[in-house]
Order: C-alpha cells, then sequence, then structure tokens
C-alpha cells in the first residue's frame, strides 16, 4: 500500500494542498490517517477517490454535490464518464482514469480511457497529451511510495499492446527512399517513445526496421551492413545520462562513418551532449512531427 503526504496529493492531482484541506473540512472528501507518531497520511484508496473527484469536476459536477456522493456512487459516475466517447473529455481526466486503472488492475476502465484518449486526439497527440504525462505521474508514484512494480508492469505493458495493434493496422511501406533503423542505447529499456515513433514512421509509409532496448554499436553494425539505413532513431529517457551516451554516440559514429543520427531526449540532457554535425535533437513530438512529414 502506498503512503502519500498533502504535497503528493498535490503533485500527483493538481489539486492545491489548501483545497484538498478545505474539501476535507467543509465535505470530509477525505479523511487522513494517521501513524504512529501521529503524522498524517493518505493510502492509495484516498489517492484514487481524489482522482475520481477530480474527474468528476472536470467533467461539470460540483464539489459539494460530489460531496454527498458515496464511494460507490463517485465509481459508477466515473464509470460511466469512462464510457461516453467526447472529444470534450478533458486531457487531465483521461490520465486520473488511466492512473486509477493502473492502481486498480482494472484492465476495462484503462480500456475505456486508452480508447477515448485516441478518439479524441489521435495516437500521436494522445502520447503526447495523454499518455506521456500519464507515465511521469506514474514515474512520480514510484519515487513517492516504492509503487508496487507490478502496477507500473501492467499500465506500460498495457500501453504497449495498444501501441503494437496500431502499428499492426497500418499497410505496408511505400516510401522506400528512407529506411529508419530504431534502437535504444545500451542501458536504455523504456521503449514506449521509440514505438511510437515507429508507429508515426510507419503511418507515413516509411520502412522501419525495429531493434528495441539496449543495443550495443556492434548490433547496430551488424543490421547497418545488411540493410543500409538512411536514418536512425533513438531515444534518452534516462536523466544524467552522459557520460554513457556521448562514448555510445562517439562509438557509433566511429564505426558507421558518421550515421544520420536522430536523438529524441529533454533539453536538460541535450545541453550536456556532444552532438556532431550528423545528428539531430527532437525535444518534442511537434519537431518529430515536421521532420517525418
Amino acid at each position: 500500500m502506498g503512503t502519500y503526504k498533502i504535497s503528493d496529493l498535490e503533485n500527483l492531482t493538481g489539486v492545491k494542498s489548501h483545497t484538498i484541506r478545505i474539501w476535507e473540512q467543509r465535505y470530509k472528501i477525505l479523511t487522513p490517517l494517521r501513524s504512529k507518531t501521529n503524522i498524517r497520511y493518505y493510502d492509495d484508496e484516498q489517492l484514487k477517490k481524489l482522482l475520481n473527484v477530480v474527474s468528476l469536476m472536470n467533467a461539470g459536477h460540483k464539489i459539494s454535490a460530489i460531496s454527498k456522493l458515496t464511494d460507490q456512487e463517485i465509481n459508477d459516475k466515473v464509470g460511466a464518464l469512462a464510457n461516453s466517447i467526447t472529444s470534450e473529455i478533458k486531457e487531465e481526466t483521461l490520465i486520473n482514469q488511466l492512473i486509477t486503472a493502473g492502481l486498480t488492475y482494472d484492465e476495462a476502465l484503462f480500456e475505456k480511457a486508452f480508447s477515448n484518449s485516441i478518439l479524441s486526439f489521435g495516437l500521436m497527440i494522445a502520447y503526447q497529451r495523454v499518455i506521456y504525462p500519464m507515465l511521469n505521474k506514474i514515474g512520480l508514484l514510484w519515487s513517492i511510495t516504492k509503487m508496487n512494480p507490478a502496477q507500473e508492469h501492467f499500465i506500460t505493458n498495457l500501453v504497449k499492446q495498444k501501441i503494437f495493434t496500431a502499428i499492426d493496422a497500418l499497410s505496408p511501406p511505400k516510401n522506400e527512399a528512407k529506411k529508419w533503423l530504431l534502437f535504444l542505447p545500451e542501458g536504455e529499456h523504456h521503449e514506449l517513445g521509440l514505438l511510437i515513433a515507429n508507429y508515426g514512421l510507419r503511418a507515413k509509409g516509411y520502412p522501419v526496421y525495429y531493434l528495441g532496448a539496449n543495443v550495443p554499436v556492434s548490433s547496430l553494425q551488424t543490421i547497418s551492413n545488411q540493410i543500409q539505413p538512411t536514418h536512425y532513431l533513438t531515444f534518452a529517457v534516462k536523466s544524467n545520462q552522459q557520460k554513457i551516451l556521448n562514448p555510445y554516440f562517439s562509438k557509433m559514429d566511429q564505426a558507421l562513418n558518421n550515421p544520420h543520427l536522430h536523438i529524441c531526449c529533454n533539453k536538460n540532457l541535450l545541453s550536456e551532449l556532444k552532438l556532431s554535425k550528423n545528428h539531430q535533437a527532437i525535444t518534442s513530438i511537434e519537431v518529430f512531427q515536421e521532420l517525418i512529414s
């Protein structure tokens, strides 16, 4: 079971600590637990309830009305909200539903929220506005509570399944002028961004060779000799990885004769990377979409 401070609830739900206290006092929305040393804390059930309350408020319900509902009635209304298919569903609501589904292993709720995300935005924009922010909050949960690894794996594997299904539904490649080789460097294991790039490139008709995570330079060299890719694309997700990535990219340049490499990373890490003239940084999904358009 996770334990949370009120500041943790604020970071995870977007509701200010001051507002949470008012809701506790005026509406009895939450009832803090007490440790043996009388320190206030909250558990997974209360986090789930607050996420659901925020979802209902985003859908137009007033906190005064929500406070009169039982926990089961709140869950039922959130379930009904998940069943509604509308482009007006707010991103925060979808993020909260996905996190709640992960905390409770509710695959049906996850399915509905994920489907609504895709119907509202399309897969590429849904990744940017819903899936990626959701994963960031999952990472925050992990750092706060030592989140059960099963919950994290449950969520990430469901997302992977959805992306693989979307990729399988695409037509065969048509644009043979560019061949893309997708991989993660040694030590990198977070594939979701790479899978989204895989989908985006295939949707544009490009041939894609997908190697996945933790790929040594020697493996890149072997496949490159056979297929002669024109473009390489990778993600650098983990922070403070410049000491590993800079030697890796240098070795890659030497082995592959300065390949055309695209590196997806955040701006903080970018400032620490030593990129050559054949390297291009991608710091947002908009830059990526412009690149492949």
